[in-house]
């Protein structure tokens, strides 16, 4: 099997996260800091690539490369009308329900992005605040990429 490269298996993650969410900006490759990105752009999503990269071995000559990324979603809670929570909430259920497996890969057992992985999933803790203070709230979600 062909080693699947790394731009072809983010830009696949890109196209999935693209089609979940009404976004009104994103998802972008490159992270902006809030002062960037004016309450009326958001949501916004970000795909920070600045994680870890593993490498690890079965048998044979191949490693399989875990890809940590992490996406920001910025959301506009400034409203006091607004739930932050619920902006988030729904955002988390349109990204479940983008990553859940169907046709070929549920029979696998595993998102293949249409090939591009052997693995995709979101992994690991999100962090969220509602931004009930500011009315910034923020999402990060952590996705785990698994390259053959």
């Amino acid at each position: 099997m062909t080693a699947a490269r790394r731009e072809i298996a983010i830009e696949a993650l890109k196209s999935l996260v693209s089609g979940a969410y009404p976004w009104k900006m994103g998802p972008a490759r490159r992270l902006k800091l809030w002062s960037d990105v004016p309450a009326t752009s958001r949501p916004a999503c970000f795909m920070f690539e600045g994680g870890q990269e593993t490498y690890f071995w079965n048998e044979g000559a191949t490693p399989k490369r875990a890809i940590d990324l992490k996406l920001f979603v910025y959301l506009n809670a400034k409203d006091p009308a607004v739930i932050g929570a619920t902006l988030i909430n729904d955002v988390m259920d349109a990204l479940d329900d983008a990553f859940a497996l169907s046709g070929a890969d549920l029979a696998m057992g595993r998102n293949t992005l249409g090939g591009a992985v052997h693995h995709c999933r979101i992994d690991g803790k999100t962090l969220k605040d509602p931004g009930d203070l500011d009315g910034d709230a923020l999402l990060i979600v952590p996705v785990k990429l698994i390259l053959p």
